[in-house]
């Protein structure tokens, strides 16, 4: 983990002017494969602070240098296409579209991005035969479930989707706010040990926001917020 991921130089943030920061991180960098654990109590910016790393929002100053590029200096289409191209998000909710299969919101940021969607096809035949490849990495039946509704998934088995469609095609980057807050202890536990696998089959960089103080233990490095947020 000698090259470095993602790199924060004074980056300042507030939603509107004249408002007080959100954000006023001096440094934060994150190295290249690394496993980062991001802390904080609610409200205090770590969602924020992933939208800047997603190129969502821009900072007033500082720059905010993912993956060799400095966001803040592209144009919003060009935040747009880095963001299809070069990360793979899995979020809280999970953000599944309920009137795709399950298949479908596997291969959806294919769908945006020609370059993840070649990367899928190196892979497999297909991109259904991708999707399904990584499903079964995940440890989730697709046959069993091939005509069900994603909707009708339970939390676990939605969460194994979500993470097989922030990995298709090889996003160099995974970015993960709080997935594991509506699991228990054991189930927690159990879907890092697959996001992790799979992270690393890949040799992407993981940024995972968590408020679980247990989890801390399984990442190469734990951050807490206030720590590093001078508006905190």
């Amino acid at each position: 983990m000698t090259d470095t991921a993602i790199k924060l130089t004074d980056v300042s943030f507030r939603w509107k002017p004249g408002a007080e920061a959100v954000l006023d991180i001096p440094h934060l960098a994150i190295g290249a494969g690394e496993r980062l654990l991001i802390q904080g109590p609610s409200g205090s910016g770590k969602t924020t602070l992933l939208s800047l790393l997603g190129g969502v929002a821009i900072p007033q100053s500082g720059a905010v240098d993912v993956l060799g590029t400095t966001l803040n200096q592209l144009s919003a289409a060009q935040r747009d296409t880095f963001r299809a191209d070069r990360i793979g998000f899995v979020f809280q909710m999970f953000n599944l579209v309920p009137y795709l299969t399950i298949v479908e919101n596997v291969t959806l940021p294919c769908r945006f991005s020609a370059s993840r969607n070649s990367a899928a096809m190196r892979t497999s035949s297909s991109l259904e035969k991708e999707a399904t490849r990584l499903l079964a990495q995940l440890e989730l039946d697709v046959e069993a479930l091939i005509g069900r509704p994603v909707t009708e998934l339970s939390t676990g088995q939605q969460q194994r989707v979500a993470v097989a469609r922030a990995l298709i095609g090889a996003p160099p980057l995974v970015i993960a706010d709080e997935p594991t807050s509506a699991l228990d202890t054991d189930a927690r536990h159990a879907f890092l040990d697959l996001l992790f696998r799979e992270v690393d089959a890949a040799g992407a960089t993981l940024i995972f926001v968590s408020h679980d103080r247990d989890l801390a233990g399984r990442f190469h490095r734990t951050v807490l917020l206030g720590d590093i947020n001078r508006a905190a």
